[in-house]
């Protein structure tokens, strides 16, 4: 086996066994590398020495596809950065399950209190205050909480994307006391006290944020807040037609069909009598079998709701936030123009 061969070898395995970087030199050396084995990746084109004492994976430079964030790779990373150094933002939620914006970045991010905000060794730094409520730690790695990741994220986009990390961090705060959440929400067995509450840990956090950058969007966010929202997607749908001045519907409601069947709708205007569907990629499965049956099933579960006497509206992830608004519109009262947007 060539030099080169083996050094490509030992690169993907190193990939595989910590993510694609950046890793901190101390510890490739704890993985049997030496300075000449990374002198060697380095000349080869396999490796790029991102800073002093900082590598990364030739072609995963933060913003490639493939920079996952994984506890063994944000451990390794810890060892380079500053004590108090805490993941937030995006990488933050990606370790919590959190929902985040389309506009999130595949930077890993960092919250290092008192120090400018910048990009270093391909890490993106935030030096915004943060209060030790805030962090916990999830396999052995500092990150923000729920309440302050959402909140961090919301501020950074606008209304309609500031929904997806708040409405799933309403959720995640209330999975501990409704461990069935998914069906209580739609029995609306999740009493309005403890959906309050977690709002108010949210509202908390914006509380010590006086003045900071797009707290106005969040705050608004966290008013509007639904953890009925089943999707990132139907969050944006949701936020959408909200800031179009549209009615509020009610989210994932229980419907029967006029053979008697029970169904799950994403949005209802009951009053309108009017089923809005928002079918985002995934929904009707990946396989061209799971798909022709679920697109099959759908078209039966459309038809026995219109026999019931609902009427449907839908859209789709290429639809633009306005022609979904307006397409709703439509379905909800036919002859009335659009509101203008805010």
């Amino acid at each position: 086996m060539s030099t080169h061969t083996s050094t490509i070898h030992r690169v993907a395995a190193l990939v595989r066994a910590l993510g694609p970087g950046p890793w901190p030199v101390g510890v490739l050396q704890e993985h049997g590398w030496t300075r000449t084995m990374l002198g060697t990746a380095v000349s080869a084109g396999l490796m790029l020495r991102e800073r002093r004492g900082l590598y990364v994976a030739a072609g995963d430079r933060p913003g490639a596809a493939s920079a996952a964030v994984t506890p063994t790779r944000l451990r390794a990373l810890a060892t380079w950065l500053p004590a108090g150094a805490v993941f937030s933002h995006g990488t933050a939620a990606a370790m919590l399950g959190l929902w985040t914006p389309d506009a999130v970045t595949s930077h890993l991010h960092v919250t290092i209190p008192g120090q400018a905000d910048r990009v270093d060794g391909g890490v993106r730094v935030h030096g915004s205050g943060l209060p030790s409520s805030s962090v916990l730690h999830v396999d052995g790695v500092a990150v923000t909480d729920a309440p302050r990741t959402a909140i961090d994220l919301a501020r950074t986009v606008d209304l309609p994307r500031a929904l997806a990390p708040v409405d799933s961090a309403l959720r995640l705060l209330l999975a501990p006391r409704h461990p069935q959440l998914e069906h209580a929400l739609r029995r609306r067995d999740v009493a309005p006290v403890d959906v309050e509450q977690a709002r108010d840990e949210l509202v908390t956090v914006l509380d010590g944020m006086v003045a900071w950058p797009g707290t106005r969007i969040a705050r608004t966010a966290v008013q509007l807040g639904d953890p009925a929202s089943a999707s990132p997607y139907e969050s944006w749908s949701r936020g959408w037609l909200l800031m179009c001045g549209l009615p509020t519907p009610e989210l994932n409601v229980v419907l029967v069909g006029a053979s008697g069947a029970p169904y799950v709708v994403d949005f209802l205007w009951r009053e309108h009598r009017v089923v809005g569907e928002a079918d985002g990629a995934g929904k009707y499965g990946s396989t061209a079998a799971d798909i022709h049956r679920a697109v099959r099933a759908e078209k039966q579960r459309q038809a026995d709701l219109e026999a019931a006497g609902w009427r449907f509206v839908r859209w789709t992830r290429g639809d633009s936030g306005r022609a979904l608004a307006a397409r709703v519109q439509h379905a909800l009262v036919p002859a009335a123009p659009l509101p203008r947007r805010p």
